[in-house]
């Protein structure tokens, strides 16, 4: 069944030493040998294949696309398995540890189709399925006049031939499950507080905000406030049709996910599941696509039968950091054989939308709409001009565009900044430009502490400006960077990094506090104290736009953070952003770099973006796109 170059158990171990497995990994599929006695070569190989799976963020292990000639995708294989995957789905279906979907759910693994699952992870995926299909219901209109005419109140007319966002809010107001998609500046927040001003002048409803991280929380808190101010102006004039009392119901604080479902300390389980379901009316979940498939199926587990739910994402940003791309597979059904995005609306639901926003849709019906109904995508940026750069390149960027690139950058836009890797026998010239532009931006917040001025202006200052990595390890990465802008600012003598915190110093928390309430990613300054400036605080804006103030001392795992990885800066927005490449990746290197990288790095930048790069490797990153495998978009939307 597979032949091999030396013994299996010798071969994991090499694996593990050359990074092709993690120990997690190895000591996985021994373990499921020594639990299962009689196990042969090929379950072992398949345990640890499926145990990497899940290492690098997939739900589960596609049979289909494993390489037989050279399973672990070794430099030169050692090992081969001689059976087609037909062939092994039969071998492993006489496995005492398999069972085969939907029938045998009790087994460690479950093999459903051609792909394989931990249980664990098999039931995520199909409860998520099923409790999404089962969301995706209409919801009538009692009023459809007084809605057509509260629509065309809170929407101006336009030149273009389709408002998405009207589309997107009578989308959200006729169905339990709305999912509205777009990249940044498609005004997801805005279109989502009109919704909200719908609802509230319709019913009195509990509505909860959330986000995955307490920035993206504070993002949604402040983008809510603005969207509720700028309404309150602009639909002054249509007071007799839209009740402007209504925007005070709609809620503008947001929580984390985790204070949402009621974490209960040193276990896995949240307070609210399915036997205590949230006590709320509707959910509107900010980020999406940051959410990975087991935190999806424990919300969903506590969204009580009667509520609503309405996801907020771009589906083009990096996937979750854990295992899942859950939004991504929401959405998988719009696109096309040629990767363009389309609407896939019933017959029923276009005409009810063309009705309520005067827009022909029937172009747009599909036989087979699925999912289609409960779905809208945002198609038009309003924070980037139709010609600025950033835009451009974050287009080009997002279908893999080289030739588009590659003219964006040769235009000489002035929010880009392209800076090349230098490297000589002295130095990288490269890393050293970036370096001289990194303490220019960082003086302003560090020279703010000096002047003694109040926490909230510094943070805000320091906000303005990230450099972002593709990795953490390495003098490219996180930890590298960190280092070296450090040392450049210490010799400009705008930081004193003698001792581990100092005045000026920025930390991002590597893990969750819930007694403290500090997450993962939650980012934050070593700053005096405003009541005693002898003594040094670690300085958080929560979600609800308050400081945090911590000894350093109790601080739980942290790092500096004058950059952080592309990952963690989800869910922010910084005027200025500067990305690092490696200039030699290595192969594992080389995997992280997607155009789902790219593409979150630039949109991350309001104003300006640079990047520190060889144009090689920026445009085989470009090229390479992110693919989990998963069984979720099949259960969507087949």
């Amino acid at each position: 069944m597979i032949t091999l170059e030396q013994p299996l158990t010798a071969l994991l171990k090499q694996w593990e030493q050359e990074r092709l497995l993690t120990p997690l990994d190895r000591h996985f599929a021994l373990q499921m040998s020594a639990l299962h006695p009689g196990s042969n070569e090929l379950f072992i190989l398949i345990c640890a294949l499926l145990s990497r799976q899940l290492s690098l963020q997939h739900s589960c292990l596609p049979i289909e696309q494993i390489d037989v000639d050279n399973p672990m995708s070794e430099q030169q294989a050692q090992c081969r398995i001689t059976l087609s995957p037909q062939e092994i789905i039969a071998e492993l279906s006489r496995c005492d540890a398999v069972g085969l979907a939907p029938e045998q759910l009790d087994k460690p693994l479950i093999l459903d189709g051609f792909n394989l699952y931990l249980q664990r992870y098999y039931q995520f995926e199909s409860r998520v399925g099923q409790q999404l299909n089962a969301l995706a219901q209409p919801i009538r209109v009692s009023d459809i006049g007084a809605s057509t005419n509260m629509l065309a109140s809170l929407f101006a007319p336009t030149e273009r031939q389709y408002d998405w966002q009207k589309i997107a809010t009578a989308t959200a107001l006729t169905q339990k499950l709305a999912v509205i998609t777009g990249g940044p500046g498609t005004g997801k927040t805005t279109t989502v507080t009109k919704l909200l001003l719908l609802l509230c002048q319709q019913e009195t409803m509990t509505i909860r905000l959330v986000a995955p991280t307490g920035k993206a929380a504070a993002r949604l808190s402040e983008s809510i406030k603005a969207s509720k101010a700028r309404l309150a102006t602009e639909l002054a004039p249509f007071s007799d049709i839209i009740d402007l009392n209504a925007l005070q119901q709609v809620p503008e604080e947001a929580s984390t996910l985790h204070r949402l479902l009621g974490v209960i300390p040193n276990s896995h389980r949240f307070r609210h599941d399915s036997d205590n379901p949230l006590r709320l009316d509707l959910l509107v979940v900010d980020e999406a696509s940051m959410v990975d498939l087991p935190m999806m199926y424990k919300l969903l587990n506590a969204l009580p039968s009667h509520a609503r739910l309405i996801l907020l994402g771009d589906q083009d940003q990096l996937a979750s950091v854990e295992a899942g791309a859950v939004l991504a597979d929401i959405c998988a059904g719009l696109k096309d054989r040629n990767g363009q995005w389309s609407m896939r609306y019933s017959q029923d639901k276009a005409a009810l939308l063309s009705q309520l926003t005067g827009t022909d849709l029937n172009g747009f019906v599909s036989e087979s709409p699925q999912l289609g109904d409960s779905l809208a995508m945002l198609m038009h940026s309003h924070r980037f001009k139709g010609d600025a750069g950033i835009g451009q390149l974050a287009s080009a960027v997002n279908i893999s565009d080289l030739a588009a690139i590659i003219q964006v950058w040769q235009r000489g836009y002035e929010e880009l900044l392209w800076i090349e890797h230098q490297i000589n026998q002295q130095a990288n010239l490269g890393l050293n430009a970036l370096l001289e532009r990194s303490v220019a931006q960082y003086r302003h917040y560090l020279e703010a502490i000096t002047q003694a001025q109040d926490a909230m202006s510094i943070i805000d200052s320091f906000n303005r400006y990230r450099v972002l990595c593709a990795m953490r390890a390495g003098e490219y990465g996180v930890d590298g960077i960190n280092a070296s802008i450090t040392q450049a600012l210490a010799k400009e003598k705008l930081v004193n990094p003698a001792t581990e915190f100092y005045a000026g110093r920025p930390v991002i928390i590597q893990s969750n506090d819930y007694n403290l309430g500090l997450f993962n990613g939650d980012i934050g300054i070593i700053l005096p104290d405003a009541h005693n400036q002898h003594r040094l605080m670690a300085h958080f804006v929560q979600a609800d736009g308050t400081l945090l103030k911590v000894l350093p001392a109790r601080l739980p795992s942290h790092d500096t953070c004058y950059a952080m990885t592309v990952h963690k800066s989800q869910g922010s927005e910084f005027s200025h952003v500067a990305l690092v490449m490696p200039p030699r990746p290595s192969v594992a290197q080389r995997q992280l770099l997607t155009k789902e990288l790219v593409y979150t790095a630039i949109t991350r930048a309001k104003h300006h973006f640079t990047c520190l790069g060889s144009q090689r490797v920026f445009e085989q990153a470009c090229s390479q796109a992110t693919l989990r495998a998963s069984g979720l978009a099949k259960r969507l939307w087949q």
